[in-house]
């Protein structure tokens, strides 16, 4: 992997997924999702205490969890990522740009680990280097490398300990084991979702030394998970009954799963799969177009399948094993069908593809120019889709917009209800609350309310939901506040005079 010419493609590589992960990071309007995981990160950094202070603990979020506690302490996601993004801020700052610039530099790790598995597993420099091509240019893999949520990093650790296994085994089982069970553990304790890596890990380990394995080994591999589950639940200990209410009722609720496998399974391809490859109902003619990547996944995936050679090669085998692992998990016992998680199957689907066009490329050497083509085909859609995205959804002509005018007609000590995104324009100490409820379950009543998108369909959402408190919240928008400001779907609001 050191001579020129390869060092030189994974430069490239590197240039163009950086290249097009600036622009996401740089374009892309924040969210919801981050600023929630942003707050106590904030807090701890600045404040000591792991509390999510824009969001209401005698309120709940889209998904009706009770959030009882939540100022004070957050339970309902896992830690380690909140740790991370606390010292980002104590380092540089509060921001959007530092958040997202670490889950950029862990899409980094992610790709150079999956670029030793895909050396370690073949032998076949090309296939590394073209596999880790296509994953980092793939749309899904950029949108969460981008993004302040939490996946990219869980992703980039339980990769990093696949491929830490597989360099290492040879040398010392027992190094082996201990750092690539620690790289898994991490990962688990950054999302629950890390369990698919650990699983893998764990497949990988009985593949290639079931017979090397001993008690010892065991316990190794126990340790690390044995040891942050410790420190965790020193943190727990803190409020047993808020981390029962908050964690379980975050785990809760999570829509079909393998109680109703038929219904998972038609869950999973329409709403994973078909919603978010340009075939949902609303997509446009010109969208549908996105389908074409996801038909060259399926199609590598079953060439790979059904050609015996591919099959009986051993790194490839042990590639059709981790991803039957993850799409099992992800249709049967993961309900939600979120877009995020497919950062843990396209890398799979990718390289599976690549499997196969070598397959061909070796072949049917008269059919070259035609495969090129395809893939050239499959490079450009993934590409600009990225670039259409980015170039649709400018941060700077939606969210700035709003917040010039929130810094210029309101202040630190106005009392905001809307998206807690607002924090990363304005600041974690304005007085922002993120409960689309308006005070329902509180009887706080906000002096202004910022309306954008998401808390749109947040909002039309209780209508079938909660229709009384729907009920309350359009006779409160309707009555009591009047519209001042209206631009690209963001909506501001301020109370009346007597309201």
């Amino acid at each position: 992997m050191r001579n020129p010419r390869n060092l030189a493609l994974a430069g490239l590589i590197l240039a163009i997924y950086l290249g097009l992960g600036l622009t996401n990071v740089l374009t892309k309007a924040p969210w919801c999702d981050e600023a929630w995981f942003a707050s106590p990160a904030y807090n701890l950094a600045f404040h000591g205490f792991l509390g999510t202070t824009v969001l209401d603990p005698a309120s709940s979020t889209w998904k009706t969890v009770k959030l009882t506690g939540i100022d004070r302490h957050t339970y309902w996601v896992l830690p380690l990522n909140l740790l991370f993004n606390a010292a980002a801020f104590r380092a540089f700052g509060f921001g959007i740009l530092p958040m997202r610039l670490l889950s950029l530099l862990w899409g980094v790790v992610a790709l150079a680990a999956c670029g030793a598995i895909l050396w370690k597993l073949t032998g076949q420099r090309w296939f590394a280097l073209a596999g880790v091509g296509l994953i980092a240019i793939d749309f899904h893999f950029l949108a969460q490398a981008a993004d302040g949520r939490m996946d990219v990093m869980a992703a980039a650790l339980g990769w990093s300990g696949i491929a830490s296994y597989l360099l290492l085994r040879e040398r010392s089982l027992d190094r082996a084991v201990a750092v690539s069970q620690t790289l898994a553990a991490l990962s688990l304790f950054t999302h629950p979702n890390g369990i698919m890596l650990v699983a893998m890990l764990a497949c990988t380990t009985l593949y290639f030394d079931r017979e090397r394995i001993r008690i010892g080994s065991i316990a190794i591999a126990a340790v690390p998970y044995l040891a942050i589950a410790a420190a965790w639940s020193l943190y727990i200990l803190q409020s047993p009954g808020d981390f029962s209410t908050q964690f379980l009722g975050n785990a809760g609720g999570r829509g079909p799963t393998i109680t109703t496998p038929l219904l998972a399974l038609r869950e999973e391809i329409s709403r994973r799969y078909l919603a978010n490859y340009g075939m949902a109902s609303w997509s446009s003619l010109a969208g549908r177009i996105n389908v074409i990547p996801l038909l060259f996944f399926a199609a590598g995936i079953g060439a790979c399948l059904a050609i015996p050679a591919i099959r009986a090669h051993r790194g490839y085998r042990l590639l059709l094993i981790w991803t039957a692992i993850v799409v099992f998990f992800l249709t049967e016992l993961e309900g939600l069908k979120t877009p995020f998680y497919l950062i843990y199957a396209t890398p799979l689907f990718t390289v599976l593809m690549v499997a196969a066009a070598g397959w061909f490329w070796s072949k049917f050497p008269r059919r070259r120019i035609v495969l090129a083509a395809a893939l050239a085909v499959f490079c450009l859609l993934q590409v600009s889709r990225t670039v259409i995205a980015d170039s649709r959804h400018p941060r700077q002509s939606t969210y700035d917009p709003a917040v010039a005018y929130l810094r210029e007609h309101a202040g630190p000590q106005a009392f905001i209800m809307g998206g807690a995104e607002f924090i990363f324009g304005l600041s974690p100490e304005w007085k922002i609350l993120d409960d689309i409820r308006l005070g329902y379950n509180t009887g706080k009543k906000p002096e202004i309310v910022v309306i954008d998108p998401a808390w749109e369909d947040r909002i039309q959402a209780l209508e079938e939901t909660s229709p009384e408190i729907h009920a309350f919240v359009k006779r409160a928008l309707d009555t009591d506040f009047q519209e001042v400001y209206n631009h690209e779907g963001y909506r501001i609001l301020v109370r009346r005079a007597g309201a």
